[in-house]
Formats: structure tokens, C-alpha cells, sequence
């Protein structure tokens, strides 16, 4: 029995311990002449009963139940502190030597790549492992159809970008999960124990490192936690803020209080230890103004970027 099993059989134990005899319902029915007793019982029996089966089938359809009791009672009992914007699963194997480099908050995309390696979307065609979360299932004709943890599974190997295959495994959780893995010497198998070992949890979020008009970055990247990006693409324009020097040269303006540089389409700003650069195909000034309104994190948390399970 493990930990989810164990926290659901003692709550249910907990109730079974307040729930009245059934003896007194019967003969409470029975009664005719005390017909608001026989209400309040028969409710409290069904609301008992309503709880067991309530119970009974998050035990029965929850396979993504986080392993520690604390994680479980936040899937049972929902987490109030996460952000919009909730990375939602998480991988409990990998091959060896991978680690966290790209988090993509919209889909709940999480890509790891041997440690060292330089962050996904950089990794042109290198070794990477891949989860998302998509909106339907893909079309999986001509796929083999497996299972995952129980569940209905469909994977297959394709030529890829990289020079030798990639594997994708796809079913549906709470929702529909994929799995990418290239550059192993097994990818199918690979591919196949990563998506065994996907889990829900409810607590890991990635707060955003910058906002702009109330819209949080919801791409995250880097080799280690001071080698980073995070952007958005907002109002037509894409908008990063990172460590790495952007590379615009042009002339001198005025962005954010301080000396910044443009060119046609661009602006870039170092603010404080991070550059702040707005690109787009709309006027100068739209840029500066977009570039101004971008709110810094104080403590921009990195601490995951380069680092494996």
C-alpha cells in the first residue's frame, strides 16, 4: 500500500467512526410518527455514504497522485496558492545526467537535456527529454497503441531534427500528456519509463520573472540559474528579459532612466544585472513605452535552471 492509499483508508476510517449505526435509520423509518428524525438520519447516512464513494473514485481514477501525503491532500483538497500559471507535472526519471533548462507555463512544458548543455530552445537538434500538456489528442494513426500506468497510450519513433530518432508517447491523465526523448540509445524505452514516472503536482508553479501589463513571461530558459531568458509576446511585439547580452547595436535612447541602445525594430536597456529588450515591427516609440512598462521580479527564481531530479 502506498502513501495516497494509506491517507485515503485513514480518512475513510476517520468517517466510518462518525457515521450512525444503521440500526436506529431502520427503525427511525419505521416511525411514522417521528418523521423529521427519519429526515435528518436518512440524510446523514447518505451524506456518509456520498463521502465513500466521493473518496472511492479519487482513489479509483487519480493515478497522477503525488507521492508524499502532503502532495496528495493538495490534489484531493486543491491547492489555493498556485499561480495562473501552474507547471502541473513533473517527471520522476530521466536518463542520466539530465537537467531542467526550459519551462513553457502556458502548456505546462518542462525540457531537460544533458547537464551542461546549453537551455532548450538552443539545443538544435541535441539530446532532449520533453513533457507538455496538450489541448486534444494528436493524431496517432499508424502509432503503437501500450499503456501508462494503467491508462490507454499511444508511441511511436520518427526522424526528428536530431541525426537519430526521436520517440513520442501520448495518453490522457487529467489531461493529455505527451513525452518527447532524442539523443538516447534507446528512445522508445526511454520515452516510455519517463511517461511512467509523470506525476501531478499541484504545488510547483514558476512565479514570472517579468510582467508587462498584467500579462506574466511564460517562457523561462538557461544553461544554469545566472545564464537565463524569460519572454512574452504581448501586443505584437516580443518582449525578453535575460542575462545575455541581446546584441543590438545602433543608436543611443533613453529606455527605462537609463542608456539604452536601438536599431530599426528594436531596444535594448542593461537594467541593473539584466537586459530588457522589446522587439517589434511597430514604431519607436511603442518599444520604449512597452520597454518602460516592464516590471522586474526582485528575486527572480532560477534556482531550478541546470538542475535534475
Amino acid at each position: 500500500m502506498n502513501d495516497t492509499e494509506q491517507l485515503i483508508k485513514e480518512a475513510l476510517g476517520k468517517l466510518a467512526e462518525r457515521t450512525p449505526h444503521p440500526g436506529p435509520t431502520l427503525n427511525a423509518v419505521r416511525r411514522k410518527r417521528k418523521r423529521h428524525r427519519n429526515v435528518f438520519l436518512i440524510a446523514t447516512a447518505g451524506v456518509a455514504a456520498a463521502a465513500v464513494l466521493i473518496f472511492t473514485g479519487l482513489v479509483a481514477s487519480d493515478r497522477y497522485t503525488p507521492p508524499s501525503s502532503t502532495d496528495a491532500a493538495a490534489v484531493l483538497g486543491g491547492d489555493q496558492t498556485t499561480s495562473r500559471l501552474p507547471l502541473k507535472y513533473a517527471p520522476h526519471w530521466l536518463p542520466a545526467g539530465y537537467a531542467e533548462v526550459y519551462r513553457g507555463l502556458l502548456d505546462s512544458e518542462r525540457a531537460y537535456v544533458p547537464a551542461g548543455a546549453q537551455g532548450y530552445p538552443f539545443t538544435d537538434g541535441g539530446p532532449l527529454t520533453r513533457i507538455l500538456k496538450s489541448k486534444g489528442k494528436p493524431d496517432t494513426a499508424g502509432w503503437d497503441e501500450v499503456t501508462v500506468r494503467g491508462l490507454r497510450a499511444w508511441v511511436h519513433t520518427f526522424q526528428g531534427q536530431s541525426p537519430g530518432p526521436t520517440a513520442e508517447v501520448v495518453w490522457e491523465a487529467q489531461d493529455w500528456l505527451s513525452v518527447l526523448v532524442r539523443g538516447t540509445a534507446d528512445v522508445r524505452q526511454d520515452a516510455l519509463r519517463v511517461a511512467e514516472s509523470v506525476r501531478a503536482d499541484a504545488k510547483i508553479v514558476q512565479e514570472p520573472l517579468f510582467t508587462l501589463d498584467g500579462h506574466e513571461a511564460n517562457q523561462v530558459w538557461g544553461s544554469s540559474p545566472g545564464d537565463w531568458g524569460a519572454h512574452l509576446f504581448h501586443d505584437d511585439v516580443s518582449v525578453q528579459v535575460g542575462t545575455r547580452t541581446p546584441g543590438v547595436t545602433g543608436s543611443p535612447i533613453t529606455v527605462r532612466g537609463k542608456q539604452g541602445v536601438t536599431e530599426e525594430g528594436r531596444v535594448a536597456v542593461l537594467d541593473g544585472s539584466v537586459w530588457v529588450t522589446v522587439i517589434g515591427a511597430v514604431p519607436q516609440e511603442k518599444l520604449v513605452d512597452l520597454a518602460n512598462k516592464v516590471q522586474l521580479a526582485p528575486s527572480p527564481d532560477t534556482s531550478w535552471i541546470g538542475r535534475g531530479l
